[in-house]
């Protein structure tokens, strides 16, 4: 099953790539976005694999980034609504987990366990 959260991120990240060119803005602004998108973009295809879930999590960072980014960067009054509304959707759709499937082998703890599950026999 696909992670929809996942898609919804590479979406948004998508828009925030192409709204300088819809919204006429800057080129700080613009350098901001264009920096920005590619990184929601890069951690959300990282996050479809189940191995590589909680990548998911470092959206959040770069969705703050998006709603704080009007305090420091100059924005036209559309494009602080657009990065606000796209910063909350990026960091909802990264705090959606989605149902753990399986276990890849216990981490880096089961290099110091005597017996660790990747090991067991199934029988």
């Amino acid at each position: 099953m696909i992670m929809w959260m996942q898609v919804m991120n590479i979406l948004v990240g998508l828009w925030i790539m192409i709204s300088p060119v819809i919204f006429y803005a800057d080129k700080v602004a613009a350098n901001n976005e264009h920096i920005t998108g590619p990184l929601i973009i890069t951690f959300a295809v990282i996050a479809l694999w189940e191995i590589n879930r909680n990548v998911r999590l470092i959206n959040i960072l770069t969705g703050s980034w998006l709603i704080v980014s009007p305090l420091f960067i100059h924005f036209n009054s559309v494009m602080i609504w657009s990065n606000i509304i796209a910063g909350v959707l990026v960091i909802i759709f990264s705090l959606i987990k989605r149902k753990k499937k399986t276990n890849y082998g216990g981490g880096w703890k089961s290099l110091f366990q005597k017996n660790p599950a990747h090991m067991r026999s199934k029988a």
